[in-house]
């Protein structure tokens, strides 16, 4: 006997399977809920004495590799809401990305987070996601609808508003943290950026460097600039607000200023 085929109406009630699932007991970090950010802007070629320095002050963390490479896609609107707000320095803003290490497209595990600033503290909502299929076979609004199903109910509006792809951030980061004080440092070089916008789907073709620029960053608890100062004496270098979302988008000509 003839098997009879599904009616539209049966398999439309099948339910969709969504790229992303949460990882179960993925909490919040303390260090990431508030926290203040002081940053510093070096050439490339104080590398290796800024690197000498963080090593001799406090301690190397390593969590896949001694050197990680970071990338993230920044998601913004139409008329760069987000950018423009850093260009503008306005006090209470927000970025949406989404992050993974150590490999060209993302592979299984990925970051969504949503980065908060109200003034001089900062923090992130990031939820840990784990995919069924790689995203760079996907295209954007395949990626972004399947994370509104899986995401808090708290984020889907963030996404909403930033839903669509602007650039990719690339670069290397060492991690370091102080002995005696809360404070984790960061040194990031080698910054790359993909233009996004206008892109079905991922794509990592035709990459800007931008080779010549280190940033120094300081994490810690609210109030905590001294204990970053201390980490780099005897340096005395002047903080630099450096936004490498907005840098790319300037780097690649999406804006001007």
């Amino acid at each position: 006997m003839d098997t009879p085929m599904a009616t539209e109406q049966e398999s439309s009630t099948e339910p969709r399977q969504s790229t992303f699932c949460l990882v179960e007991g993925d909490g919040p970090r303390e260090d990431l809920v508030s926290r203040q950010e002081v940053k510093y802007v070096a050439a490339h070629t104080d590398i290796a004495t800024l690197r000498k320095l963080l090593e001799t002050n406090g301690r190397r963390l390593v969590y896949n590799k001694p050197v990680s490479t970071v990338r993230s896609i920044y998601f913004d609107d139409v008329q760069l809401s987000s950018c423009h707000a850093n260009l503008g320095g306005i006090g209470r803003r927000q970025k949406v990305r989404v992050r993974w290490y150590d490999s060209l497209v993302p592979q299984e595990n990925v970051f969504l987070e949503v980065k908060w600033r109200n003034n001089q503290i900062t923090g992130k909502h990031r939820h840990a996601l784990q995919t069924r299929q790689p995203l760079a076979d996907l295209d954007y609004r395949k990626i972004t609808d399947d994370l509104i199903d899986v995401l808090p109910p708290a984020r889907v509006g963030d996404l909403l508003e930033s839903h669509d792809p602007i650039v990719i951030v690339e670069y290397k980061r060492e991690h370091f943290e102080a002995r005696d004080a809360s404070v984790r440092m960061t040194l990031d070089y080698d910054l790359v950026f993909y233009d996004q916008t206008g892109k079905r789907s991922l794509s990592t073709a035709f990459p800007q460097p931008m080779p010549d620029t280190v940033i120094v960053e300081g994490k810690t608890p609210p109030g905590g600039q001294q204990d970053v100062c201390d980490f780099l004496y005897p340096l005395t270098p002047r903080i630099s607000p450096f936004s490498k979302y907005y840098h790319a988008c300037r780097h690649l000509g999406l804006i001007s200023g």
